[in-house]
């Protein structure tokens, strides 16, 4: 994918003064990796750190102080030092992979790491000194105390968007993330399958995403419901609808998967302008009813990437500079708990991010069904696809073809230091 020049605003012409920076890093936790034998919190395993090296574990109470990214796909708040492997967005499994090395904890070949272990905290601790470095931290060891990067993130961005009452109906129907198509025709490899993750670069990704239109101020019940007087980008809209599924085959309305998010079981009626106007293409569409805002304008500048993550089109061969430009939009684009009301508010800029997201990935997933794989999801800039065993040049080219990246340069240079053939 082209490598295209980045133009965001941000907290910081540069980074850190000197007087900031090792302050700001000095404060903030070291990350290390952990491999638990089990999956199971209450196994055994080994974890590395850049200072305290290799050590095996009983259990998942023996790691403290660090911020230990697991291979768990969920860990107990009683234990604040751990993460899930679902911390960064991109399991550290798949970070690995990008990597071109395995994660399979301690594992040792002619005195040389095969594990992955040391090349992974390599890139976890280049993300923290990144997000360091980026952003305004006040109290670090406070501020790290979140689930993911990506609320860590957003703990520290300003709040610029206030709840509309009138549409918070609307917004939630409205915001769909993860898609999953459902009822997939079976299909029969000959000479076997792999499931593969296509995914654009993540920096690209994130930029596209950003440069979205959003809504900012005025919404009111639009009394026209003609569809030509809702797709005005100007003026976006919010709307209620009823679909018929007249232009689509039963394979393409499955891979539109519209409503089907695995975290989300309310039934879709709200689409965003963005998810409209591409609906349009498959579906006879009715309008019930609609919001519509005065007006639309690019992400403030203060909410943009950093300078330090984007500044440079050279960042995007970096998978710590990608790994912080997708937790900062997936940051802008989550719900927000309401300890008030019990539950997660949506926000404009969420369901217009996602829109798109979603919008960008299902091309992506279009083009992988087109080329004979079976997807089973997609969403944050990737496709998920079952695909038939096919030779690497076979796969790159599929790559090219959905609009996805392949991290062969950091594959390559991983492989020559380790020694690998």
């Amino acid at each position: 994918m082209a490598i295209t020049q980045a133009r965001q605003g941000s907290y910081r012409n540069s980074f850190p003064s000197e007087e900031e920076l090792p302050t700001a890093v000095g404060a903030a936790p070291e990350f290390g990796v952990a491999h638990f034998d089990l999956q199971d919190v209450t196994s055994g395993g080994i974890c590395y750190s850049t200072n305290g090296g290799f050590r095996r574990f009983q259990s998942g109470g023996d790691l403290m102080n660090l911020i230990w990214v697991t291979n768990l796909d969920m860990v107990p708040k009683q234990l604040p030092s751990l993460r899930s492997n679902k911390f960064l967005q991109t399991k550290l499994t798949t970070l690995a992979e990008d990597l071109g090395v395995e994660l399979t904890g301690f594992k040792q070949v002619n005195g040389v790491d095969k594990g992955g272990m040391v090349d992974v905290a390599r890139v976890l601790n280049h993300t923290r000194d990144l997000v360091v470095a980026a952003y305004p931290w006040k109290a670090p060891d406070r501020e790290w105390n979140k689930p993911r990067l990506s609320e860590c993130i957003a703990e520290l961005l300003p709040s610029v968007e206030r709840s509309v009452p009138q549409i918070e109906v609307a917004l939630r129907g409205a915001y769909q993330s993860w898609s999953s198509p459902q009822m997939q025709q079976k299909m029969v490899y000959d000479r076997g399958s792999r499931m593969i993750y296509f995914r654009r670069n993540r920096v690209q990704h994130a930029l596209d995403i950003m440069r979205t239109p959003l809504p900012t101020s005025g919404w009111y019940k639009q009394p026209f419901l003609d569809i030509d007087n809702l797709l005005d980008p100007g003026q976006p809209t919010l709307v209620e609808v009823a679909i018929e599924w007249r232009h689509a085959d039963a394979d393409t309305v499955s891979l539109i998967a519209f409503g089907a998010d695995a975290s989300n079981t309310t039934i879709r009626r709200w689409v965003s302008q963005i998810e409209l106007t591409w609906l349009l293409k498959y579906a006879r569409i009715s309008v019930l009813s609609a919001y519509q805002a005065n007006a639309a304008a690019p992400l403030p500048v203060q909410l943009q990437l950093p300078n330090v993550i984007a500044g440079d089109p050279i960042y995007q061969l970096s998978i710590p500079h990608g790994l912080v430009a997708e937790a900062h939009w997936a940051g802008l684009a989550r719900p927000l708990y309401n300890r008030m009301k019990r539950h997660s508010d949506f926000t404009t800029t969420a369901v217009w991010y996602r829109a798109m997201d979603r919008a960008i990935s299902f091309q992506m997933a279009l083009a992988a069904k087109e080329l004979g794989g079976n997807v089973t999801g997609y969403g944050s800039g990737g496709v998920q696809v079952r695909m038939e065993n096919l030779s690497v040049q076979q796969l790159l080219e599929v790559a090219d073809a959905v609009g996805a990246s392949h991290p062969c340069l950091a594959s390559e240079i991983v492989g020559r230091e380790r020694g690998d053939s």
